[in-house]
């Protein structure tokens, strides 16, 4: 009977239930289970992608792509057939004592100055398979793509940190995140030490890192780890990590709610402006991973504004975890409400007197169609890029979730890809595609078709559909092989390496 009994691929387990349509990837062997999503083009020789970001060159559209081999550049300027132009490797980037057969790493989420066409990579204590012990230096890479078909290495910036590095100010600085390096023997990394770096890169040549650190205290009064930094449309600097987003003014004149004074913001001593963390059922860890705040040029990315929920009110983040091997109850999407935040009450909480987001909506791949069941699937949400009102949204190995979040209450799944050996890092809407960053099978180029938005225009969900004969199955004899993935030796599973490639038999690459 070995051949009838089989473990059911694709979908979360409600009784005999039709399994997710499958579409071909182009790469043999791995199927994706998808709906409402249609595969444009696979970039080949991405694998290791971590970040995206796009410059625009008068009649040449160019995209960037940051990975475990360093920064490579291709002109899309046809969308669904790219062109590769340059690849600054590993070898160019690597610093003495590094290892260049190594991983860099992990520079998550890849940021450029779309005036002086600089782009701008932050690098991890584990880059090229340095350990503890033997020196782990971090900081930013300054990378001239004046000719994106030529990158130039200007200069790198040492610093304390180097997980994310963040343009502010139009990019006269940066604000760069991450664990700062403080000894700690806390095993949970969640609790480690972090601050914001802020580093003057007005001459990018001659970049400087200021002795003054932005975003402490951040947990309920205490010092904890800074990860992600998100500039919204009027200019807002959200700051997410452990204990929360919180938002601050890096420019202009603001009260400041901890002194009730009026000041001038910039971004070494800027004034806060609102934010805080979202409750523990919400959010377990309080640790967010990223964030967005629908606001002016964007508000009609975000959820339609209420007289309930007004224009700015609203905060979207996302907690990555692993305590839950379905996302039930943690690693997670949540909207929260801004309103009551404003008068710097996460800047005066204490762990005696907390201070939390009022929550608004939830949603998690957990029960939901195109579901990998069971507790082999590495799942925890990471980034998520918003238009028109759709979040296009990673979940790593539970992959890209479409979710139509017009209604902030109730966000809905309109469309997913969920491919087999999928690691999906970050998605980025551009130019009507999402350009997908996924560590292990490299960049993938997705178009919603016609079925995802007549979803969101009639508010419904893609759902299970009942069928006795038509489930797809996976016969016990071939199981689904478990991703090599290994966390990483600062952060953990929340940001996991795929083991072995190139690194060394057994080795994570790092």
């Amino acid at each position: 009977m070995a051949g009838i009994t089989a473990v059911l691929v694709g979908f979360t387990g409600h009784g005999a239930a039709d399994a997710a349509p499958r579409a071909e990837t182009g790469r043999p062997g791995l199927p994706a289970a998808s709906r409402n999503v249609e595969l444009r083009a696979a970039i080949p020789e991405t694998e290791g992608a971590i970040s995206i970001n796009f410059l625009r060159y008068r009649d040449r559209d160019v995209m960037f792509l940051s990975g475990e081999f360093g920064l490579k550049t291709f002109d899309v300027t046809d969308l669904d057939a790219p062109v590769p132009l340059d690849h600054l490797t590993k070898r160019e980037l690597a610093l003495p004592g590094d290892d260049p057969e190594q991983s860099f790493w992990e520079n998550e989420d890849v940021d450029v100055d779309p005036k002086r066409k600089l782009v701008f990579l932050a690098r991890e204590r584990s880059a090229f398979g340095r350990e503890q012990g033997e020196g782990q230096p971090t900081g930013v890479y300054f990378v001239s793509a004046a000719d994106p078909a030529h990158l130039e290495l200007l200069s790198f910036a040492p610093m304390g940190t180097g997980h994310i590095t963040t343009c502010v100010n139009d990019c006269s600085y940066l604000w760069t995140t991450g664990y700062d390096g403080t000894p700690s023997t806390d095993p949970d990394p969640y609790r480690i030490s972090g601050k914001v770096f802020v580093t003057d890169i007005r001459d990018p040549r001659h970049p400087r890192t200021l002795d003054q650190h932005v975003d402490l205290h951040r947990n309920q009064g205490e010092t904890h780890m800074t990860h992600d930094v998100q500039v919204d449309a009027e200019g807002v600097a959200w700051v997410a990590g452990t204990g929360g987003t919180r938002g601050y003014h890096t420019r202009g004149w603001h009260r400041d709610p901890l002194t009730g004074r009026v000041r001038q913001a910039t971004a070494v001593d800027p004034v806060p402006y609102a934010g805080g963390a979202a409750p523990p059922p919400d959010m377990p860890t309080s640790f967010s991973h990223n964030s967005f705040r629908p606001v002016g040029a964007t508000l009609a990315d975000g959820p339609r504004p209420t007289r309930e929920h007004p224009a700015g009110s609203l905060l979207l983040h996302t907690e990555e975890a692993f305590g839950s091997p379905t996302c039930e109850d943690q690693g997670r999407f949540v909207i929260s409400s801004l309103e009551g935040s404003r008068d710097g009450e996460s800047w005066r909480a204490t762990p005696e007197r907390p201070f939390h987001l009022r929550t608004v909506g939830v949603w998690s791949p957990d029960d939901q169609e195109g579901t990998l069941p069971g507790p082999d699937a590495f799942c925890s949400a990471h980034y998520f890029d918003v238009h028109r009102r759709i979040v296009a949204y990673s979940w790593y190995q539970q992959g890209t979730r479409f979710l139509d979040i017009t209604d902030p209450t109730a966000p809905r799944q309109v469309g997913y890809w969920r491919p087999e050996g999928a690691v999906s890092f970050a998605p980025y809407w551009h130019r009507g595609r999402v350009f997908l960053a996924d560590l292990a099978r490299g960049v993938e180029i997705l178009k919603l078709t016609k079925g995802a938005y007549d979803a969101q225009a009639s508010g419904t969900s893609v759902t299970l559909r009942t069928r006795p004969v038509s489930v797809s199955f996976r016969p016990l004899e071939n199981p689904r092989e478990r991703l090599p993935l290994a966390p990483d030796p600062v952060y953990g599973s929340a940001c996991p390496m795929l083991v072995g490639r190139g690194c060394g038999s057994g080795s994570a690459c790092c």
